[in-house]
């Protein structure tokens, strides 16, 4: 479940403003570029090219690395 979800879905209780007050800035792009990666898995498990797409043209305009991490995601690692 997203973090951002269960803070909205509390925001007015003690939990809630807990859960904003304690995420940094470094830990929100983290959990954005994890779901970057599963919205981009979707895409290529359903074959939405488009999708693909707009998701790899929203990561290139984050950073020229992260496009080339979605490129070489699945596969086999060297050993």
């Amino acid at each position: 479940m997203s973090p951002y979800l269960f803070s909205a879905d509390l925001g007015r209780t003690e939990i809630g403003l807990k859960a904003r007050t304690i995420t940094t800035v470094a830990e929100a792009l983290t959990l954005s570029i994890s779901d970057l990666f599963a919205e981009y898995v979707d895409a290529r498990r359903t074959g939405n090219v488009a999708r693909m797409a707009a998701i790899r043209e929203y990561a290139a305009d984050l950073d020229s690395d992260l496009l080339a991490e979605l490129d070489g995601f699945d596969y086999p690692a060297a050993a």
